[in-house]
């Protein structure tokens, strides 16, 4: 069964399962059985994020573990991160394109597409608690590719 997370305020990631807390009976029973059900769900689900990639990057740290269910949940906990980040970097780009231009309204574009910049992403990986500091090489200043010597006058 497969159901969207939305309690996020916007992830649109789809993930298996769709359940929440049974109602009524005992809360640790019910929770068991609930975990249990949506790891056996993963078994049926095939995530974005190829199983092989997921266990190459857990072996890279450390982690092993034969059980196929368990690199599922990381792939789909992935998926949700990455879904999350897209969309609050989306909303980033719509905020920055619809300030209007202070200098000169003659020069507002007539093509609204819209791109996503550095400073979209970095805002959003903010928000999540990852610092991203773009090298130098981006020619985001005047100073960039310059030699340091020139940088400094």
């Amino acid at each position: 069964m497969m159901g969207s997370n939305s309690a996020g305020g916007g992830g649109g990631a789809m993930v298996p399962g769709g359940m929440g807390a049974a109602a009524g009976g005992d809360g640790r029973h019910d929770d068991e059985a609930v975990l249990t059900e949506f790891l056996s769900s993963l078994m049926d689900y095939t995530p974005t994020i190829p199983d092989e990639l997921v266990e190459h990057y857990l072996g890279r740290s450390g982690f092993h573990c034969p059980d196929l269910r368990l690199t599922r949940l990381v792939a789909v906990a992935t998926q949700k991160f990455i879904s999350d980040i897209a969309s609050d970097s989306l909303q980033h780009c719509k905020a920055r394109v619809a300030a209007p231009i202070k200098d000169n309204k003659s020069k507002q574009p007539k093509d609204r597409r819209l791109v996503l910049t550095m400073d979209d992403l970095s805002k959003a990986l903010q928000e999540h608690g990852v610092n991203l500091k773009h090298p130098e090489y981006f020619a985001d200043s005047p100073s960039a590719g310059m030699a340091p010597a020139a940088r400094e006058e």
